[in-house]
């Protein structure tokens, strides 16, 4: 049967054609048909992945439930603070923020990441973001983390629970 023709030629019409040119149809032929397998390749070897990352998908939207869930039923969790941070390196400051809180007289504190790095992640939440003040930015990436916070306090007041 063959693949489909793109041009119609009749055979006698093709031998009126120069060398050169058939050559150059011909590899012009080549290379679509060449083109066209490997995007069929990749498209099938694309199917695993967007299935992987549309089921992440689907359990970041379960982890947002269930921390929203969390909220909303009131368990007593600590007050939650964010702190932002410097650190001298070399000649340069680097700022940092972490997020803070007491278990029994005990500081928790867990790292965010540096300011640059939370910033695109809370602005992409909250419109108008960097024209916001310092403390309302903190209030801000305070209310993105509360959530985490949450969920890493639940679990490691579960992780004590066990032992």
């Amino acid at each position: 049967m063959g693949r489909k023709k793109s041009m119609d030629f009749s055979p006698k019409e093709f031998e009126k054609l120069s060398t050169e040119e058939r050559r150059m149809r011909g590899r012009l032929s080549t290379l679509k048909r060449k083109i066209k397998k490997r995007e069929d390749d990749i498209n099938e070897l694309m199917k695993p992945i967007l299935k992987k990352k549309e089921e992440i998908k689907k359990f970041s939207l379960e982890l947002d439930e269930l921390k929203n869930s969390i909220k909303d039923l009131g368990f007593d969790f600590p007050t939650f603070k964010v702190e932002s941070f410097s650190i001298l390196k070399g000649d340069k400051f680097h700022s940092y923020y972490r997020g803070r809180w007491y278990i029994n007289g005990k500081k928790k504190q867990k790292y965010l990441g540096s300011e640059d790095k939370v910033h695109q992640l809370v602005k992409k939440k909250f419109r108008g973001f960097e024209s916001l003040s310092n403390e309302d930015k903190l209030d801000k990436i305070k209310e993105y983390y509360t959530p985490q916070f949450q969920l890493d306090f639940w679990s490691k007041e579960y992780e004590d629970f066990k032992k």
